[in-house]
């Protein structure tokens, strides 16, 4: 009988050493899962920030070129204005070109 009086105080604290276990295995889920929402979070507002700063930058591109294209056109309206002629023609040549193709091969009685 000794011997099942001293195997209860050991079986209590088994399972004292499992209800301790248990709870700390579950805190440590819940911080695994509160840090991975936390890096989460944190690439979202880095990648957040990066857009940003990518859009001011490109916008401030767009208007430093858009500023560059004016003083040109003020300072040469000539040259300018031969340079867009030269666009417009190259232009209506390449879709000519583009129209007259599909128009051929619609024509083909292949």
């Amino acid at each position: 009988m000794s011997a099942s009086m001293d195997s209860d105080p050991d079986i209590a604290l088994v399972r004292e050493d499992l209800v301790v276990l248990k709870r700390d295995v579950a805190s440590l889920l819940e911080h695994i899962k509160g840090g991975a929402t936390n890096n989460v979070q944190n690439a979202t507002n880095q990648v957040e920030r990066h857009v940003r700063s990518l859009r001011q930058e490109a916008g401030a591109q767009g208007e430093r070129s858009a500023q560059a294209a004016r003083v040109f056109t003020e300072k040469q309206p000539v040259v300018a204005l031969i340079i867009a002629v030269g666009i417009g023609y190259v232009g209506t040549r390449v879709l000519r070109r583009g129209v007259n193709s599909t128009t051929d091969r619609q024509d083909c009685s292949c």
